[in-house]
């Protein structure tokens, strides 16, 4: 799949969407991290500010009772055949996923 979605310089590229799926496909374990209250205080800053990021740019985008679900399915990679989003059609699931993908991308400072 061909990731550009962005073009000129700075813009969403493969490289970006292998970051923002990682960042995703984290999101996770950091939440645990920070729950446990196992981390540095330097760590748990950059874990809370990450995460907070991640979910505002989903939450603009699909709404909060979505946020957590877009995370999940874009970390582990879920399409919308395997999706457990069902309250949204196939087309807009995929415009929404696009416009997160990007948005995370921005709010992480990736992209402009």
């Amino acid at each position: 799949m061909d990731c550009r979605y962005v073009s000129g310089e700075g813009g969403y590229t493969d490289s970006v969407d292998m970051i923002v799926v990682g960042m995703c496909a984290d999101y996770e374990r950091r939440r645990q991290v920070l729950a446990a209250g196992n981390a540095s205080r330097r760590t748990a800053l950059e874990y809370r500010y990450l995460n907070f990021k991640i979910n505002e740019a989903v939450m603009e985008i699909a709404g909060e009772h979505l946020a957590l679900s877009y995370i999940k399915e874009i970390g582990r990679r879920i399409g919308y055949a395997k999706s457990e989003i069902d309250c949204v059609s196939e087309s807009t699931y995929k415009i929404q996923k696009k416009e997160i993908k990007i948005n995370i991308a921005r709010k992480l400072h990736l992209i402009d």
